[in-house]
């Protein structure tokens, strides 16, 4: 990695690590464009050579092609994470709101094929990478949003039931994404991505009703949520 010179004074230090970031950056965004254009046997030579860079300078960045596929994958994920954020609310149904997490997720796998077949999906449920703390992130979100709703309807959570909401949810998040993630490597014509958002959030919303009628719960999915609230 590229050090700062202990020496330099602060105006300097902060010149050096914007032109290195913007370096490093400038170095993942042509790795991504590379992956996009179908370059699936990305080396750091030709990175470099596409950035208008010498190796050395890659390298110093980079040790290996292993950071550099983690450092593509962190980015395109808080691109794509940029892109939940908004859908992570209750809004209208349950139902809509299942629909438009999913919705924008496939859609998204769909704008990019090749970048979500970098996802190193074999060991990020074991692991701490990029792609495991994203699917982290967003499980904790629904994690959330479901325990919220399931109170506001008058369950009961007791503080097993609170821990066991993470790990469900979580379950539930990984088993889209795998499902995602073949559904795009075997291609997208049969089903389409409507059918397939369909598909998804049927089968998520099996998942929670199953856990609501636990609590003794029977939740319309297609009534605003102001009005099961306001009934319960």
């Amino acid at each position: 990695m590229t050090t700062v010179p202990d020496a330099a004074p602060d105006g300097r230090q902060k010149r050096w690590r914007e032109h290195n970031d913007a370096r490093r950056q400038r170095i993942v965004g042509v790795a991504v464009e590379l992956i996009e254009s179908g370059d699936a046997d990305l080396t750091l030579q030709e990175v470099a050579r596409r950035a208008g860079l010498s190796r050395s300078v890659v390298y110093r960045q980079f040790a290996d092609r292993r950071e550099l596929d983690a450092a593509v994958q962190s980015y395109v994920l808080e691109s794509l994470w940029a892109e939940l954020v908004p859908t992570l609310h209750l809004e209208g149904t349950i139902r809509d709101s299942i629909e438009g997490m999913i919705r924008v997720y496939v859609q998204w796998a769909v704008r990019h094929p090749l970048l979500h077949r970098r996802f190193d999906y074999e060991t990020a449920v074991d692991g701490d990478g990029p792609l495991e703390q994203t699917l982290g992130r967003v499980s904790a979100q629904v994690a959330a949003l479901l325990t919220g709703v399931f109170e506001a309807l008058g369950a009961k959570l007791s503080e097993a039931d609170r821990a066991a909401t993470g790990p469900l949810v979580y379950g539930l998040v990984v088993a889209v994404f795998g499902t995602v993630r073949r559904w795009i490597r075997t291609g997208v014509d049969v089903p389409d991505a409507d059918h397939m958002i369909g598909l998804l959030v049927e089968s998520a919303w099996a998942v929670i009703d199953t856990r609501a009628r636990a609590f003794g719960l029977t939740v319309d999915p297609d009534a605003p949520l102001e009005q099961l609230i306001a009934g319960a």
